[in-house]
């Protein structure tokens, strides 16, 4: 996926984070992603992943690899 949030937006010190993240399938399928994510004083980070698309074949899929991975860290 390519982030579409601006560089500098991504920069700094605060322990929240906010970014759009976009993709295509090779079929010609758009996929968006809504990513939050705040990290606490003491324990993990947590938030919230939002994917969108026309098509709920690659809203599945895409959802699928991001709860694969988290599965392995």
């Amino acid at each position: 996926m390519k982030c579409l949030t601006p560089e500098h937006s991504l920069k700094g010190e605060c322990r929240f984070l906010s970014a759009n993240m976009y993709a295509r399938s090779i079929f010609g399928e758009d996929a968006l992603a809504n990513i939050s994510l705040e990290e606490h004083e003491e324990g993990p980070v947590t938030g919230h992943i939002r994917i969108r698309s026309r098509t709920q074949g690659i809203a599945l899929s895409l959802g699928d690899k991001i709860t694969m991975n988290q599965k392995k860290k």
